[in-house]
């Protein structure tokens, strides 16, 4: 009986390990894999450069190497849409779109995030190229003399003693604007006198004036 017992449980570990390794060979021949290759400026060696770049698909959701050729493959990728970056410090490369079906066809184009239903297919395997070096400082702009004659203080200093240097040699080559000019009047506008304004503003309230008593002549004193 006992040994009935131990047959069945034997049979039934066997059965789930063999349900297990069918399970992960299914999973595994769903899962694909994503290569390409770099371009990196001639002046730059590959080799040395390669241990520090990760091929990022979807900001990290998968994560792979860069080999010393400039090759990568990113393995035991689902089928789905991602977006494959190169992470470094060196250089900034242009991220690409990557579709994979579930039968594993890979269509690859460019990543348009103002127009995403404008569609640039590109090659398979990838093949990215470096933009140009990381920037990480902004170059200190240098003083220059045209920031300083196109400033605005300069410019309504400039702007009137030029037109009144130009307008009179102007009016001087035409009688006609020279007696349009002289017969124009400015209006006259009543401007406050600053002192009276000064002087009502701290002297406070002026003092009342007393009024004067005159004695009539025809009253007579008690």
């Amino acid at each position: 009986m006992v040994l009935k017992l131990c047959i069945l449980l034997c049979s039934f570990a066997l059965l789930s390990l063999a349900t297990e390794e069918v399970s992960t060979t299914e999973q595994t021949s769903r899962l694909f894999s994503v290569e390409g290759e770099l371009a990196l400026p001639a002046s730059r060696n590959c080799a040395k450069w390669s241990a520090g770049a990760r091929v990022h698909l979807n900001h990290g959701q998968h994560i792979g190497f860069v080999r010393q050729d400039c090759t990568f493959r990113v393995d035991f990728v689902p089928s789905g849409t991602y977006i494959v970056q190169i992470e470094n410090t060196d250089f900034v490369f242009e991220p690409i779109r990557v579709d994979i079906t579930s039968k594993g066809k890979m269509r690859a184009r460019k990543l348009t995030i103002l127009q995403p239903n404008n569609v640039n297919t590109l090659p398979y395997p990838l093949r990215l190229s470096a933009r140009g070096p990381a920037r990480y400082f902004r170059k200190r702009e240098e003083w220059r003399i045209t920031d300083m004659l196109f400033s605005p203080m300069v410019l309504m200093l400039v702007i009137p003693l030029v037109v009144m240097l130009i307008l009179p040699k102007m009016t001087a080559n035409d009688p006609e604007l020279k007696r349009e000019m002289e017969n124009m009047q400015m209006p006259k506008v009543d401007m406050p006198d600053v002192g009276e304004m000064m002087a009502n503003l701290f002297g406070g309230p002026a003092p009342a004036k007393k009024k004067a008593v005159t004695s009539g002549s025809g009253q007579r004193r008690k």
